[in-house]
């Protein structure tokens, strides 16, 4: 990956992650909760969002590195 490409790959993910910041904290309140365990896991709603964000991350990464 070229310093070029990482600068961009760095700001494109900065932004996303801003937003989404934002957006959960406003909607959701705190992701995380709790297990059985006592173990602090994301909450349901927190791992949906993770696993969406997750693969826009992938497809960011994939976009700009192929």
């Amino acid at each position: 990956m070229t310093e070029e490409q990482l600068v961009e790959l760095s700001a494109t993910i900065a932004t996303a992650w801003l937003e989404d910041v934002h957006d959960f904290n406003a909607r959701l309140g705190s992701p995380w909760t709790l297990d059985e365990n006592g173990d602090e896991v994301f909450t349901e709603d927190a791992q949906d969002r993770f696993n969406e964000i997750f693969d826009t991350v992938q497809n960011i990464i994939q976009g700009v590195t192929q």
